[in-house]
């Protein structure tokens, strides 16, 4: 099923603006659908004791910070290329520059004087994992994975359609809105799923009931 046909079982305009639109709506769409299937791969249980355990790390070390002896504890400071940090120009950026080892060899004794060295905040870096982990931490009510990706796709079918599709969107399984997105449906996921089966995330959809978390926060991205 190509952009064509899409716009066709639409009844949307065949122009620049509304195929840029849709092909936006069906990418931002594969991508929720792979973050569902990513996301069951890591057990939640895990999720859940980084963020116990992380958020009891910082709470013990802004504590010790209120001493005296140790109120600069949170910073370190660190030559660039020892394998724990590294500053490069936007220019190397770009250029793939930026890479450290995963598991850098401890340091020994006073820092080399030599080189760039780079001052970090280390709890403020442990705060952004802490928020990483807690964004990506699977949610019960996402439900399994085919059923958030049925969801996803109805979602951003039902952006495009009402934007450009002279019809009304119904939950009419007769309505132009259910074949656009059974087929939307396929062109994201490459399978064919029946009407019926999407029937209720149509309902969902168009009552404003479902309680999904997009991970790419673009679900109100305008179309």
């Amino acid at each position: 099923m190509n952009i064509d046909e899409l716009l066709k079982i639409a009844g949307a305009p065949n122009n620049a603006r509304s195929r840029a639109s849709l092909a936006r709506c069906l990418e931002v769409a594969r991508v929720e659908c792979e973050h569902a299937k990513r996301a069951k791969e890591v057990p939640a249980a895990l999720f859940k004791q980084l963020d116990k355990s992380i958020t009891k790390t910082l709470v013990l070390l802004e504590s010790l910070e209120k001493y005296s002896d140790w109120r600069d504890i949170r910073f370190g400071t660190y030559v660039s290329g020892d394998g724990a940090a590294v500053a490069v120009s936007a220019k190397e950026l770009f250029d793939g520059k930026l890479t450290l080892p995963r598991n850098p060899p401890p340091r020994q004794g006073i820092p080399c004087l030599d080189g760039t060295h780079v001052g970090v905040n280390v709890r403020a870096a442990l705060r952004d994992i802490h928020e990483t982990i807690v964004r990506c931490t699977p949610k019960a009510k996402q439900g399994q994975p085919e059923k958030v990706d049925r969801a996803a796709c109805v979602h951003f079918a039902k952006k495009f359609f009402v934007a450009y599709s002279p019809h009304r969107a119904s939950t009419d399984s007769k309505n132009p809105f259910a074949e656009f997105c059974e087929h939307f449906y396929r062109t994201v996921n490459g399978k064919t799923v029946e009407t019926d089966s999407l029937a209720w995330f149509i309902r969902a959809a168009l009552t404003n009931t479902q309680r999904l978390r997009w991970s790419t926060k673009v679900h109100d991205l305008e179309v």
